[in-house]
């Protein structure tokens, strides 16, 4: 791409020059810069300046949906290691029992709570089980029954979304 005009590029006819079909973008450049310009300063022209009254409004701003509780499972070396939230589970059979203490870690909703209200709230959140692709379905299948064991029957199996 040339940015200016060819001066020659061999014999030309008698007494012209040589045509050439080179485009020159200078000219094409400067007329888009001009338009940018006019555009930027007319934009703020455009907005409105009109001072309105506007009626209040009576909807309740949506709450923040509280945090997932998520089981992840790992299998290493023919292991499964499972954790709750961040944490891992030493004794896989408390599986259920860190779950219970996690949920009220997640949504402060069911701290305000007291007694069997408090219990039942939180037995009724669910429950996300994340597994890596090399994991035994025993593994999950256990994970799942030591959740339930504690009460929770809210149990998702969450997977790859490859949209």
């Amino acid at each position: 791409m040339t940015l200016g005009a060819k001066v020659s590029s061999g014999p030309a006819k008698r007494g012209g020059h040589a045509t050439t079909s080179d485009p020159n973008v200078i000219p094409f450049v400067d007329v888009m810069l001009v338009l940018l310009i006019i555009f930027m300063v007319a934009a703020p022209i455009a907005t409105v300046d009109v001072n309105v009254d506007l009626p209040s409004s009576k909807v309740i701003p949506s709450k923040r949906p509280p945090k997932q509780t998520y089981v992840s499972i790992q299998e290493k070396n023919g292991v499964a290691i499972y954790y709750v939230g961040n944490e891992r589970v030493a004794d896989p059979s408390q599986l259920g029992k860190e779950v219970y203490k996690e949920v009220p870690r997640n949504n402060k909703e069911t701290n305000s709570k007291t007694g069997e209200e408090r219990d039942i709230a939180i037995i009724m959140e669910r429950i996300y089980i994340r597994g890596d692709g090399a994991t035994p379905y025993r593994n999950v299948v256990y994970a799942m029954n030591r959740i339930q064991d504690e009460g929770f029957f809210k149990v998702a199996l969450v997977g790859l979304d490859k949209r």
